[in-house]
């Protein structure tokens, strides 16, 4: 079909029905590391590679956008033989899920959103919360474009100072920037496609679900949120208020907030044991 490319994803479990994660925007499927081991003895979980990230393939510009990467949801939904999944997204993956959900009702059975899918402003945009979003993109957008001389260095650019090596990371963390790094000439680059995360910056900002649509949303949703933005100490991405907007529009069965995690550390260990029973234990169907 025009649009379809091959995609890498990571296989946990062998049950029947794995959930099915998607990563943020710049990420890859291994972001999900700690929370699949939760799910190993269950259903078990997939989690793809969007298309334009890790081992997946990078088509040109005109292939992304919010509804190309929802037929990709629903291509490996028919894969894995799933009528009806259990949809777990964090940052930009959240957006994709819920407009899944939107798009095509009966393939979902329920939603995690993991510090994503607010609602897209109908009116006037917060100027604070906004220039917050962008500082955080202009960060993780930046290093698509280096090329890093030993993975060491990429390490440095996330953990400026302190001289970390691969041996002093949690081995799930470690193994998230091993694989997030591809060979290049002159060393090591990120294997995300800058023109893919800008196409989908695009697509996101101007067709990701108001509250309107929202409503139209059928499945169970539990809500994740950390409790700092993209650095220590910043503003979370989803206030208070924006999340009473979405309890209002949403079948909002589960709430977690994540004290001490921002957007990027709650996906790991200490923070994802405290969330990852939500994608097995029967939540939705209370």
């Amino acid at each position: 079909m025009p649009g379809k490319v091959r995609l890498a994803f990571g296989r946990v479990g062998e049950g029947a029905e794995p959930v099915l994660a998607l990563h943020g925007i710049t990420a890859q499927h291994r972001s999900f590391n700690s929370a699949a081991r939760y799910l190993e003895p269950s259903g078990g979980m997939v989690a793809l590679d969007l298309r334009g990230r890790g081992d997946s393939e990078k088509p040109p510009a005109g292939s992304y956008g919010l509804a190309q990467h929802v037929e990709d949801v629903i291509r490996t939904l028919d894969s894995l033989g799933i009528e009806r999944g259990i949809l777990a997204g964090h940052s930009m993956g959240a957006f994709v899920v819920l407009q899944a959900a939107l798009s095509y009702p009966e393939r979902v059975a329920a939603l995690v959103l993991l510090d994503g899918g607010w609602p897209r402003p109908e009116g006037e945009v917060d100027e604070e919360e906004a220039a917050a979003l962008e500082e955080g993109l202009a960060r993780a957008f930046r290093r698509l474009d280096m090329v890093f001389e030993t993975p060491e260095d990429y390490l440095e650019f996330w953990f400026p100072g302190q001289g970390l090596t691969f041996e002093d990371l949690p081995p799930d963390l470690a193994d998230y920037y091993r694989y997030d790094l591809g060979e290049v000439d002159g060393g090591y680059q990120p294997k995300a496609s800058r023109e893919a995360a800008e196409e989908d910056t695009e697509s996101f900002s101007s067709a990701s679900p108001t509250a309107t649509d929202m409503r139209g949303v059928e499945c169970p949703v539990a809500l994740v949120r950390a409790a700092e933005g993209f650095f220590p100490d910043s503003r979370p991405l989803i206030s208070d208020e924006t999340r009473d907007a979405m309890a209002e529009v949403l079948d909002l069965r589960s709430e977690t907030l994540l004290s001490g995690a921002n957007h990027y550390s709650m996906l790991f260990e200490p923070f994802a044991s405290r969330w990852a029973g939500l994608l097995y234990n029967g939540w939705w169907r209370g």
